[in-house]
């Protein structure tokens, strides 16, 4: 301190001492100082400004790619989404829950929410129009047969659907089709197709914030100029930046470009600043500092926002991994360090197999591993069992996904890895309680049904009665003959047979057992349930008509649960029609082969049916029609019928009454 101190004092010392000499000096060299100074501070400025400008334009250039990224994101994710209404839409008609008319219904309300849509169509198998909604004029077609060439090749996955590459419609217009092909009984039987207007995709997606600052420009593959959403022609010379559309749209290139730009920065910018900084050189270097407090500023909100998004990735639940090409773990977030037991320098680096693999799966993990590197199961979930470091294992269910970088070139793999083991306990707990309260479904029928299996019994009881008193009496008869005893005996057997059967028959419809599917005669069992349920009918004086074709193929299946799912059927028709008068009550059974390999059983009653609100969610759990229903008795004959590899299906009957049938697949000869 004491140094430093000294030394202007010693020098303002001699310069006193030198008097008249030192101040001619001092005043040649204090304007060349000066000018040095101004000339350097307009140096300084001239770079500084050189400088902004280049900080500038990068900012810019930055803002206009986020905003391609962000537009390119929302249109794929808007095309996503409009994807997954649409199948649950084909859904319901492969499933037979729709017909033309409220395809029609449905479809309109879909152009409501979705505008982008021009046309929805439901074509055959023949590329034949079943039902159409045009927005322009319902039940218009002509312009959407025009269309067909443009994606009638398209042959995407049932379940999935695919966009076609843009095209040009009859009207000029550019658009996109979406089809998504419709499979009735395992086979495709025709396909839905929505037309996407390109130009109203970008009037409704792109948000007016954006419009108002870039022009947005979707060309086709040639560089073709397909729609745009401008509010005035953009600057030649304004910047630009263009991005191929990925999955699912294909062939789309999007651009956006700023509408003006400053021009001449750095020249008009430097004048401003001499004429500005020739008055005051300190109010550039009191501009400058505070440019680089903002600077400092920025630099500290990035690295707060940084440490908030690494403190967001510590928080999620779900684990994180990223692997190199060769299968390296590259990065492993908190959550996944805590599911698998190791930190994050244990694993970083690791190469297979890793720690946390099961050792007597290592070769079904190495598959999947492979599997996952060579980006088989992409878009797939995969589920596969870890072994946490203190040996307890668990259930995982794997997302992979391509990581890549900024330059677009793939580095490795990025993969979520969710812990499922409480959904598993679940689902187990979810099917024991479903096979609990169908073994009860059981035990219910048969307290109910006891007394008229009293009845039942009764006669073959009786009859063994009378055979046994009428031996009796004759026996001791001297023309008593063999004949006459054999007789007896055989009906004596006879009727004991039928009791043995009867008690048969009804412990095997309620004793808890495995699902034990194997070949058998569809039109036996349907004859045993309504042996089964005959006492109770002829009580309520219903009649049953049976129309089963002769020469059914035999079906794999359980005995027992397709007899349950026919007794529930017949019961719930029963029930339907308490207060139809005696001689409207009527059943019908019917079972058909049907095409390719099915047979097809249905249950008819003529009661009250079911209402609209009711029949969609008819066959979820705790859904029913009775007052005093649980609700669960459609829902497990839904089970039986999809654990035989068919399903079940609701419709009202003509001219009232319900109609339930459901289809069961041909044993393989």
């Amino acid at each position: 301190m004491t140094t430093t101190s000294a030394r202007p004092f010693a020098f303002e010392t001699a310069l006193r001492s030198k008097g008249a000499i030192a101040e001619p000096w001092i005043a040649r060299v204090a304007p060349l100082g000066a000018g040095l100074a101004i000339a350097l501070i307009f140096l300084l400025l001239g770079v500084l400004l050189w400088l902004l400008d280049r900080d500038e334009r990068d900012d810019s250039r930055h803002q206009l790619i986020r905003d391609v990224l962000w537009v390119e994101q929302s249109l794929q994710f808007q095309f996503d989404s409009e994807r997954t209404r649409l199948l649950r839409l084909v859904k319901d008609i492969s499933d037979g829950d729709m017909t033309p008319q409220t395809f029609i219904v449905q479809a309109r309300q879909y152009a409501l929410i979705l505008p982008d849509i021009v046309d929805i169509a439901w074509l055959d198998e023949t590329n034949t129009f079943i039902a159409a909604v045009p927005q322009s004029a319902a039940g218009e077609t002509s312009r959407l047969q025009s269309d067909l060439v443009h994606f009638t090749g398209l042959t995407p996955d049932a379940g999935a659907g695919s966009y076609s590459t843009p095209y040009l419609r009859a009207d000029g217009r550019a658009a996109v089709a979406f089809v998504a092909p419709i499979v009735l009984n395992d086979r495709r039987a025709g396909k839905v197709v929505a037309v996407f207007g390109l130009d109203l995709v970008l009037s409704h997606q792109v948000p007016w914030w954006i419009a108002e600052k870039r022009a947005v420009v979707l060309k086709d593959s040639l560089g073709k100029v397909l729609a745009t959403r401008s509010t005035v022609q953009p600057d030649e010379s304004a910047s630009n930046y263009s991005i191929e559309m990925g999955p699912p749209l294909r062939n789309l290139t999007l651009t956006l470009a700023s509408y003006r730009e400053r021009r001449g920065l750095a020249q008009n910018g430097l004048v401003v600043a001499m004429v500005v900084l020739g008055l005051s050189a300190a109010a550039g270097l009191v501009a400058r500092e505070r440019q680089l407090r903002k600077r400092r500023a920025a630099e500290a909100a990035l690295e707060e926002e940084h440490a908030f998004r690494r403190a967001m990735e510590n928080s999620l639940l779900v684990g994180i991994r990223a692997r190199d090409l060769d299968g390296r773990l590259m990065y492993a977030n908190h959550a996944f360090c805590k599911m698998v037991g190791y930190s994050v320098a244990e694993l970083v680096g690791r190469s297979p197999p890793m720690p946390y693999w099961v050792p007597e799966q290592y070769e079904l993990t190495r598959r999947a591993h492979d599997a996952l590197l060579a980006g088989q199961t992409i878009g797939q979930g995969l589920e596969l069992k870890f072994q946490h470091r203190d040996g307890s294992r668990f259930d995982v269910l794997i997302y992979e996904a391509p990581l890549i970088d900024a330059q677009g070139v793939q580095r490795g793999w990025m993969g979520s890895v969710l812990d499922i083991s409480d959904r598993r306990r679940a689902e187990e707990f979810a099917r024991s309680q479903a096979e609990r309260m169908q073994h009860t479904a059981r035990l219910v029928t048969m307290g109910e049904m006891a007394s008229l299996l009293a009845h039942d019994l009764n006669q073959p009881l009786a009859a063994i009665r009378s055979y046994q008193a009428g031996l009796a009496n004759r026996l001791p008869m001297p023309d008593v003959t063999r004949e006459e005893v054999d007789l007896a005996l055989r009906g004596i057997g006879a009727s004991a047979e039928r009791a043995g059967l009867i008690v048969k028959r009804v412990h095997d419809f309620v004793k808890k057992s495995e699902p034990h599917l194997e070949p058998m005669q569809l039109v036996e069992a349907v004859l045993e349930a309504v042996a089964l349920m005959g006492p109770e009918m002829q009580k309520m004086q219903l009649r049953v008509d049976l129309a089963l074709d002769d020469g059914l193929p035999m079906v794999r299946a359980d005995r027992v649960l397709i007899q349950q799912v026919l007794v529930n059927l017949i019961r719930n028709g029963m029930e339907a029609m308490a207060g139809v008068p005696d001689d409207q009550r009527r059943i019908l059974i019917e079972a058909s082969l049907v095409a390719p390999r099915g047979v097809l059983l249905s249950v008819t009653d003529a009661g009250s049916g079911v209402t609209a609100a009711v029949a969609d969610a008819l066959f979820q759990p705790f859904v029913s029609t009775k007052p005093s229903g649980m609700g669960m008795g459609l829902s497990i004959c839904r089970s039986i019928v999809e654990l035989h590899g068919g399903h079940i299906r609701y419709e009202p009957a003509t001219p009232h009454g319900s109609r339930f049938s459901f289809h069961l697949p041909v044993t393989e000869a």
